[in-house]
Formats: C-alpha cells, sequence, structure tokens
C-alpha cells in the first residue's frame, strides 16, 4: 500500500467493547441444552476473543484486552490504541501516539517505572520480548528502528519508560538517519515537541576511527569494572565474529556467563562510552535470535549499560538497534548501541 497506510492487520486494533464482551461472556454454552441462535452466539464470541488474544498475546492482561484504558505517565491511552499486550499482563504496545512514521509504536512496561533499571530483570526482559512480539505483527516494513531514551539526559520526554519501533522502507525518509530528529523531537501530547538536551554528535565524515591501542586501553577500564563487580563469563582469547569483520580480543569487554552475547568498544564512538552489544551467533535480525539468545541480549544490555554510565560518571543513557538494512543497519548482525550521557549525580 502507500506510505500513508497503517502496516496492521485489522484485527490487531480493535479490541471488543465492553457491550460485545458481555454478550459473550453471557451466552450459554451448557452441553445439556441443544443448538441453539444463543449458543452459536457464544461460540461465535468466544472464538473472537480466544482470536483477539492470539493477536494480544493472551488474556492474562484481562483489562487491556477487554477494552479498559491505560495511562503513559500522565496521558490515558484509549483501550483502541492498544496494539499488542503481553500474556504476563506486564508490557504493552500501543499505536497511534503521535507516530513519526506509519505504525510507529510505543512499547511500555505495566505498572509504569522511569527508568530501565527500576524493573525486574524479569520485567526487563519481559518488555524486549514484547516488542518483538508486537514488530511480528507489523506488515509492509522491511527494517525497524528500535530506541530507548533511558533518562532526562538521554532527552526521555515522559516519566514512563518507553521504547520506540519504528517500521521502516526504502526510501521512507529523505535522509535515513533523519528517523533520529524525528525520536527526539517525539511527544506524546498532541501540540508538543520534545527538546532534549543538546549533544553535539559528529557528522559520520568527521568520525575518526581509533586505534588499536586507544581501544584496548578503553577496553581494559570496563573490564576492570566488571571483574570488580563480578559480571560476566571468560573474554575471548581469539577474534570473534561480527558480520564480515573480526573483533580482536582486546576490543571485546565482556561476555555474557552465557556466552551468547558480548560486548565491543567501538571504532568510531558517537560519545564516550558509545560501545556495541553483540549476539555471539552472526544473524542480521532480531527475529532470527532463539528466546535464550533474546534473553541474554539484553540482559547483557543492562548489565552492559551500568559498567558505562558508571564508568563515564553518566546519568543516562540512549538505546537504539537498526534492524534491518532499511533501519541504517551497516553490519548486518544483530547488535544495540549504547550511548551513556549527562552528568551522574553523586550517587553512582
Amino acid at each position: 500500500g502507500s506510505s500513508s497506510e497503517l502496516f496492521f492487520p485489522s484485527g490487531a486494533l480493535s479490541p471488543p467493547t465492553p457491550e460485545f464482551a458481555s454478550r459473550c461472556m453471557g451466552a450459554q454454552l451448557s452441553r445439556r441444552a441443544p443448538p441453539s441462535p444463543l449458543f452459536a452466539l457464544g461460540i461465535a464470541c468466544l472464538a473472537a476473543l480466544m482470536a483477539l488474544g492470539a493477536v494480544r498475546g493472551g488474556i492474562a492482561s484481562t483489562s487491556l484486552v477487554l477494552g479498559e484504558h491505560l495511562r503513559l505517565a500522565q496521558h490515558q491511552v484509549g483501550a483502541n490504541k492498544v496494539f499488542y499486550t503481553a500474556p504476563s499482563g506486564r508490557s504493552a504496545a500501543l499505536t497511534g501516539l503521535r507516530p513519526i512514521l506509519p505504525g510507529h509504536l510505543i512499547v511500555v512496561p505495566q505498572p509504569p517505572v522511569e527508568r530501565l533499571a527500576e524493573l525486574s530483570e524479569e520485567a526487563a526482559l519481559d518488555l524486549f520480548e514484547t516488542a518483538r512480539s508486537a514488530q511480528q505483527l507489523v506488515r509492509g516494513a522491511t527494517a525497524f528502528n528500535w530506541a530507548l531514551k533511558d533518562g532526562a539526559a538521554a532527552g526521555q520526554p515522559i516519566t514512563h519508560l518507553h521504547l520506540h519501533i519504528v517500521p521502516r522502507k526504502a526510501n521512507d525518509l529523505a535522509q535515513n538517519d533523519l528517523v533520529y530528529e524525528l525520536l527526539d523531537r517525539w511527544h506524546p501530547t498532541e501540540g508538543e515537541v520534545n527538546v532534549p538536551p543538546p549533544l553535539d554528535l559528529p557528522d559520520d565524515d568527521q568520525r575518526r576511527a581509533r586505534t588499536e591501542v586507544e581501544m584496548a586501553a578503553e577496553a581494559a577500564r570496563y573490564v576492570a569494572l566488571a571483574a570488580e563487580r563480578r559480571l560476566g563469563g571468560p573474554l575471548p582469547t581469539q577474534e570473534v565474529a561480527f558480520g564480515k569483520f573480526r573483533l580482536k580480543p582486546s576490543q571485546v569487554f565482556f561476555v555474557s556467563t552465557s556466552g551468547l552475547s558480548l560486548a565491543t568498544v567501538n571504532l568510531k564512538p558517537l560519545v564516550p562510552g558509545h560501545v556495541l552489544v553483540v549476539s555471539r551467533r552472526v544473524v542480521p535480525t532480531i527475529a532470527e535470535l532463539t528466546p535464550e539468545e533474546m534473553q541474554d541480549l539484553w540482559r547483557t544490555v543492562r548489565e552492559v549499560q551500568g559498567l558505562v554510565q558508571a564508568s563515564h560518571g553518566a546519568s543516562s543513557s540512549t538505546l537504539g538497534m537498526q534492524d534491518g538494512r532499511d533501519a541504517g543497519q551497516s553490519v548486518p548482525h544483530v547488535h544495540v548501541h549504547i550511548l551513556p550521557v549527562g552528568e551522574a549525580k553523586s550517587s553512582l
């Protein structure tokens, strides 16, 4: 379809009204009664609710599935904007909240928290798996940008943690990187424009490739901090794959205890502490990760984010992922960018 069309399957956007749900719940399904129009209505209604549950991830989050509203910080979100709910009821994907491109989703935890570190590990992993599940229901996109602004210094516009999932197609923007400017300015309130703290980022042609010595020195600082906190598993002694490239062991500063994910310093960082968390297995998109790899990746992101923020005295971070070539992915291998920003409070 045209670029103005939403990519969603129609069933994902229309929760049952309370009246419809009430009729379904009130239908008589007794096996001892002979078939009747009321019996048929009950079967049809139940099938409809079960089908919606499949789209929404299950009926564990009853209030969302049956049409109640939820809140995004101080903003009330209508039930017709709930695109997907996790089976756990802990996370939801919202649609139609001032989208920067057609199909733009906002994935949020329930109940609200302000920062990623405030979520339990289980709740955090649920948030990211909800994002992947919702993304898989989007139609017509060839790639996706993921972005999470974690903290005021990163430009987080509201005090409710949220993850952007932006569907992309070839040539949907005049310049691919314009998506980041649009994300910076996004705010859920009609008529408001977010103004993040200024951040001086170099243009791509001005980003200097660092030497192996410089990268190894940075990695060594993170290795020491991880050892102090007793985080991670054994580091590699041989080169590891990053797409078609080979990373030297001196660049890799963290490996998860399972060995499924690793973290490396960046050849051309945008800000001090800009690092990458990479799946150990070379796959281009997040849809291709196994459930174990998916959980391990985001568990590692949280651990590494804590390391680099502490090392650089940062209060906030931007997390980003280009899931596919049309989202700007330059290396076809799943990786998450962590950019620590802002001055930390003394508690760090």
